[in-house]
């Protein structure tokens, strides 16, 4: 949608030597005309125009005349005035035509091609356009003209089966080191053509190209454009800060140029960005402020785009009606074709709101007619949308064969994301709602397996690529349900797998030979708010407290029982201490199952071995990473001091037993320990010393960032090694790490959580996981110093005594804490009294195991 706004508004008024044989005064006049009109100094243009006109004319330089009506057209394209435009562009070509000048008139010919073009006529005038370039290569002129011609027809062609080809044409004529507006203006067109074609690589490096082409001729307004574009790059990765942050650049520049139909686009994008965010509030306000500016300076045509983005923007912040209202009311002025796909898809969609099932279906039949080549964005839209209404009508077989499209599309398109992480992690979650669908189709069709593969195929795809790099081959498939009852074969294990989404929580038991798919009886917002009580409410302090002078309120975790495990009771296995792994998603990514309580009043880890696992392939990754072969030694790092300065954050607490958990944790390494505490703890230790160990126990503060424009770190002591050794350890340093099939342990608050997308969890466990480390312990929220050490007791103790993996360990350790505390034997002093502590999970359930058992 944004693209085809992008190339309508392609440079038209590009500097092009047209002129070479004019006389010098009338060359002169020319360049200046030119440089007023790309200074958007429109009164002086005309005026100079009309000038230049007469005095050729009164001459009989007619080749003067033909370049500048040339210039005056592309200015009125530029003002909006069309119908001018129009009538002018028609006179150009007339005149050309009279006087025999055949370069001038298929200029003039492109330019009546473009104006018909955004009166929604390009159909009937692409065919002239193509004719007039085609003229134009045969003839001796300067490769900036033939450039310019180029500009003009794919201003024409979007969405047409001869853009593609002419773009290849342009591309050989391009140069990377042009500085000339009309060469900016290709380099500019050449990136969102990528972009439209999901090749997103090759997008930002001809965007990059024309913003510096731009930069070099001081055109700060379309320099504006790009970064817009830009932006829309960042966007389709999910960067939506890093998206927003172009948008505002781009706003002030044009701006302060007084670039007005700019600054609406910029003012668009950042709204758009802000409905992704789920801030419709400021998307709304963003969208009048540009809907004003169209109306003010008479642009009809931003004007009927701003209003159908602030309809589409109404409707998805559940204003249904209002949003259809204002869609409606544009539909029947909107001329583009690709806008009014748009359009049409939205309306499809607040009649399928409404229940008016045939009628959306009749408005995306509509939009699909408007393009008949879409693009990758457009196409996978229209066909979510229309599998979307065909599943709420029933026909569910024609649903999915929508959706096996679109799922083959993205899959073909990942391949073509950047390489960083971040992109990759964007681009999957863009796409989480045709997963969604897709899902829910499958399991409506009694297809419990392939929506099972489907749910696999949705998340933690960029943890994988991490763990890939440096590996030889292609990317792994998913995997399918055979090889999932072989990871459980492998693990002794039967996996519960969960998806949870608005439309419904469902939930998988795959056991080694039997798969059986569920839908759960309760919502994703249920969800979320039973996790967060269970959790604390985000006091846990607080909470431990109250259950001190209340006893222990276990009413959430009696509810999530029922939610998620009760419905798949009858298909767990029924032998004691048995393994269960866990695949979470969305809210039961913050939940350790262990708390979980029964009717009969027993926690989930007294009945089972539980572990971790973002999805199941990162499972079968782990276990690809060979364990170490070393006697069993640890690096640990306890209780580090002076921590990092952090300018304007207050320094967290001591923590009164971290030394004293670091000292103990060494001593249950009888082959060798590594112990590092105060200002030995620092990250250089860490970097230089872990490939000599395969365990690695940290013991310190963590802050840990649920939101995506602050970072997760670990804080260890301040070193003298510089920006690599300030005491930050970040989740992105924690990649760089030598950690290659290692053990750690995390004994740090909330180092298992994070913000939640459809990649899983982002912190620390998935950054340990991306540098090799097989398995981690960590925390789901803050857990008492006191209450720590114990479970870490427990926890190396029960290692040492070879009582099963790593996972049997932590629970043989969590175990005997809960029964020590319903005995009432755990103490603590608070103040001047000795206060027996509640059997709480808060006190003992934080603690996860995540990968290899």
């Amino acid at each position: 949608m944004r693209a085809l706004l992008a190339l309508l508004l392609a440079c038209s008024l590009c500097s092009v030597t047209v002129a070479a044989q004019a006389p010098a005064p009338f060359a002169a006049r020319l360049d200046e005309l030119r440089a007023r009109i790309e200074q958007r100094a429109a009164d002086d243009g005309e005026a100079l125009g009309a000038s230049l006109r007469d005095d050729a004319t009164q001459a009989g330089d007619q080749d003067t005349v033909a370049a500048t009506l040339r210039l005056l057209v592309g200015l009125r394209i530029d003002l909006e005035r069309l119908p001018e435009a129009l009538a002018l562009a028609n006179e150009a070509v007339g005149h050309a035509r009279a006087h025999g000048l055949r370069r001038r008139e298929r200029e003039a010919t492109l330019l009546l091609s473009r104006i018909r073009t955004l009166q929604g006529a390009a159909s009937e005038v692409a065919a002239d356009a193509v004719a007039a370039v085609d003229a134009l290569s045969q003839m001796d002129i300067p490769r900036e003209a033939l450039l310019w011609a180029f500009n003009q027809v794919l201003s024409v062609l979007p969405g047409r089966p001869e853009h593609d080809a002419m773009l290849d044409r342009m591309r050989g004529e391009l140069r990377p080191d042009d500085r000339f507006p009309v060469a900016c203006s290709l380099w500019h067109s050449n990136g969102d053509a990528f972009f439209n074609r999901a090749r997103y690589v090759e997008a930002h490096e001809a965007l990059s190209i024309a913003l510096a082409c731009y930069e070099g001729v001081d055109d700060r307004a379309d320099a504006g454009r790009v970064l817009v574009s830009l932006g829309r790059v960042q966007r389709a990765h999910g960067q939506l800060p890093a998206a927003l942050e172009y948008y505002r650049r781009a706003a002030a520049q044009q701006e302060a140029v007084g670039d007005y139909t700019g600054l609406i686009q910029s003012l668009n994008a950042q709204a758009v960005t802000y409905d992704r965010l789920g801030r419709f509030t400021t998307s709304e306000r963003l969208y009048r402020r540009a809907l004003t500016l169209s109306q003010q300076r008479k642009l009809e045509r931003y004007e009927v785009f701003i209003q159908g983005n602030l309809g589409g923007s109404l409707l998805n912040a559940g204003h249904v009606a209002a949003g259809l209202r204002e869609l409606q009311a544009v539909l029947a002025r909107e001329k583009s074709p690709f806008l009014r796909a748009t359009r049409l898809r939205q309306i499809s969609e607040a009649w399928r709101e409404l229940g008016e099932f045939d009628k959306a279906l009749a408005a995306l039949d509509e939009a699909a007619t408007a393009i008949p080549s879409p693009s990758f964005d457009e196409r996978v839209s229209w066909l979510t949308a229309h599998a979307r209404v065909l599943a709420r009508r029933g026909d569910l077989d024609l649903a999915q064969r929508d959706l096996d499209e679109a799922l083959r599309m993205v899959e073909h398109a990942r391949v073509g994301t950047f390489t960083a992480d971040s992109a990759r992690r964007g681009f999957g979650e863009l796409h989480q709602g045709l997963f969604a669908v897709s899902i829910d189709v499958a399991m409506r069709r009694h297809e419990p397996s392939a929506a099972l593969e489907l749910a696999e195929q949705a998340r933690a795809r960029a943890l994988l690529d991490l763990m890939r790099e440096g590996r030889d081959g292609s990317a792994d498939a998913p995997p399918r349900i055979a090889e999932m009852q072989a990871v459980a074969r492998e693990h002794g294990s039967t996996l519960l797998v969960y998806w949870v989404d608005e439309a419904a929580v469902l939930a998988w038991v795959v056991a080694p030979d039997a798969v059986h798919g569920h839908r759960l009886a309760v919502s994703a917002r249920s969800l979320r708010q039973l996790v967060r009580v269970a959790a604390g409410s985000g006091n846990v302090p607080a909470a431990i407290n109250a259950a001190m002078m209340g006893g222990p309120n276990l009413q959430a975790w009696r509810s999530l029982y029922r939610a998620v495990i009760a419905p798949l009771e009858r298909h767990l296995p029924t032998r004691p201490a048995a393994r269960l792994t866990i695949v979470p998603h969305g809210a039961l990514l913050h939940l350790p199952f262990a708390g979980l309580l029964d009717a009969r009043g027993r926690h989930l880890v007294e009945r089972y071995v539980l572990h971790y696992t973002p999805s199941i392939a990162v499972l079968q990754a782990a276990a690809r990473q060979p364990a170490r072969d070393g006697q069993s030694r640890a690096l640990i790092l306890g209780d580090p001091a002076p921590l990092p300065r952090l300018a304007g954050v207050q320094l967290p607490p001591p923590l009164p037993n971290a030394r004293v958990e670091a000292r103990r944790v060494a001593r249950s390494f009888p082959q060798g320990a590594l112990l590092s505490i105060g200002g030995a703890a620092t990250e250089r230790t860490l970097r230089q010393a872990m490939g000599r160990f395969d365990w690695l126990h940290v013991a310190t503060h963590a802050r840990v960032a649920e939101e995506d424009t602050a970072s997760s770190y670990l804080l260890l002591a301040r070193g003298t090694g510089g920006a690599t050794d300030d005491g930050l350890l970040t989740a992105d340093e924690v990649r760089t790490l030598p950690l290659a099939g290692a053990t750690v342990v995390l004994s740090a608050c909330g180092t298992a959580l994070g913000r939640v997308t459809g990649e899983g969890t982002l912190g620390f466990t998935r950054s340990f996981l991306a540098a090799g480390a097989r398995s981690v312990v960590a925390t789901t929220w803050e857990m008492p110093d006191l209450a720590g050490l114990r479970v870490m007791d427990g926890f190396y103790s029960a290692r040492r005594a070879g009582r099963g993996g790593l996972s049997e360990a932590l629970r043989t350790a969590q175990v005997a804490y809960l029964r020590a505390l319903r005995a009432g034997t755990v103490t603590a002093r608070v103040g001047g009294q000795v206060i027996t502590l509640p059997a709480t999970p808060l006190l003992w359930a934080g603690y996860i195991a995540v990968g290899i058992p």
